[in-house]
């Protein structure tokens, strides 16, 4: 069964102006082919190994989140960026809203979760203020073992547990690189319980590796569902790849340079969040792979519908003609609800469902886009579950590095990123980067005429 289907009529140039020809779509998809065979090559050379994350054997994770299960109240994610966007998106998308507001028993034994992930004092003290320690578990994910976010809160947070706890190491695990880096160091020391994340695997291509799992199945997630449904896009959803990949190649090189992800429940509200990372890092680049400075990118914008058809959709229809909209539609809502107004004034309504308004929305804002010639693209699911949760997430984890390698960019790196943490670690007076704090200070200096 097409669990997952492409509606790119409104990206065309038969319905929209400036959209593209049949032989765009030949030229396009040629280039997008050339991206995917650089990509092949590099899995098949062991550099790039998320997609073959659907074959792992996930025996250990599942063994593990079955000695979890009804032990702890509150589960406790220490990450930032690809440790922890995934993950979201995936309790956003499967456990129902309200979760962390549900008894216990409501929740079938599952903890309620928490993700420090900023900086910030006000969250982590909420965080600490709403858990016991004795009643939480806590998970640790960074791959390198040095991000100085989740070394910081996990400092706090290890102090806060070993203070009141009996054996630490029963309340942890660290989810980092098999072989090297301070977190490996660290539980080795401790004799925490760790998990690998493949060296070949980079943290926002990571929610299918160990870095997503082992929360996913601490909280009741199916996760060889998830990896299932991600297996059928590897196997055979290369059409799909390579026909959203080409139109949004073309409309980069037009100019539309904001890539609007717009899902149609707020289910996938955090999706398109974890997609703005893996689009905003993947290929807003400034050098290609050789060093050629060639200032690439586009700028992902999250949206969710219905919502933003009340805030953004005047911008989107009516502002500058700089983006690309792609919509993502469920068939089936799960809890859908019939109407019944007993409002004569909203009888209208009546005998329509909760979820059919939703996609009756969604129609209605594609006819306005493409009325005043603004692209968009659809991408519909039958049902949201963890399947097609699995093919969204490996579909964009394709998309992005074949874009990127089509244009011969890097999309794996980020440089861009690094340059403000070696600042940082300056600042802290980490141990080699005195030099980056003299950079630091050469740079940052400001008149007090400009602050007011």
């Amino acid at each position: 069964m097409n669990r997952i289907k492409i509606d790119y009529n409104y990206a065309a140039a038969v319905n929209i102006d400036g959209g593209l020809t049949d032989t765009d779509f030949d030229r396009y998809k040629e280039k997008a082919r050339q991206g995917l065979s650089r990509l092949i090559e590099l899995k098949d050379k062991g550099d790039v190994g998320f997609m073959n994350l659907p074959g792992q054997d996930t025996a250990e994770i599942k063994d593990f989140a079955k000695e979890i299960k009804g032990t702890f109240n509150d589960l406790i994610i220490i990450g930032i960026g690809g440790s922890s966007l995934g993950l979201e998106a995936v309790a956003n998308a499967l456990l129902p809203y309200g979760y962390n507001a549900q008894s216990y028993a409501e929740r079938g034994s599952m903890p309620r979760l928490w993700v420090a992930d900023n900086v910030d004092p006000s969250k982590l003290a909420t965080i600490l203020r709403m858990c016991q320690p004795e009643d939480t578990y806590v998970c640790v994910v960074t791959k390198s073992g040095s991000t100085v976010e989740t070394v910081s809160n996990f400092s706090i947070i290890y102090e806060w547990l070993d203070k009141d706890v009996k054996d630490v190491r029963r309340h942890i695990c660290a989810i980092t690189d098999p072989d090297k880096g301070a977190l490996r160091r660290i539980s080795a020391e401790k004799g925490l319980k760790t998990f690998e994340v493949p060296p070949s695997v980079g943290g926002r291509y990571s929610v299918l590796s160990s870095v997503g799992l082992v929360p996913a199945a601490i909280l009741g997630v199916d996760i060889d569902r998830l990896l299932k449904g991600a297996g059928t896009v590897s196997d055979s959803d290369y059409e799909k790849i390579l026909v959203l990949a080409s139109i949004y190649m073309y409309y980069m090189d037009k100019g539309l340079n904001i890539s609007v992800l717009m899902p149609y429940t707020s289910r996938l509200s955090s999706f398109s969040d974890w997609y703005c990372q893996l689009w905003g890092e993947s290929i807003g680049k400034r050098y290609d792979r050789d060093g050629k400075e060639i200032l690439f990118g586009s700028t992902p914008l999250r949206s969710v519908g219905v919502v933003d058809q009340h805030s953004l959709l005047q911008l989107f229809k009516e502002g500058p003609k700089d983006k690309v909209v792609t919509f993502i539609e469920v068939e089936n809502h799960d809890s859908d609800r019939t109407i019944n107004s007993g409002f004569e004034a909203y009888d209208y309504l009546s005998g329509h469902s909760m979820g059919e308004l939703c996609n009756i929305e969604l129609k209605a804002t594609e006819a306005a886009l493409k009325n005043t010639g603004r692209p968009s693209v659809k991408i519909s699911i039958d049902v949201l579950d963890e399947h097609t949760l699995g093919q969204l997430f490996m579909l964009y984890q394709f998309i992005v590095p074949v874009i990127g390698l089509a244009y011969n960019v890097d999309p794996f790196d980020q440089p861009g990123v690094e340059e403000g943490k070696q600042y940082a670690y300056g600042l802290l007076e980490r141990d080699g980067f005195s030099d980056k704090k003299k950079d630091f200070e050469g740079i940052y200096k400001k008149q007090d005429d400009f602050i007011i």
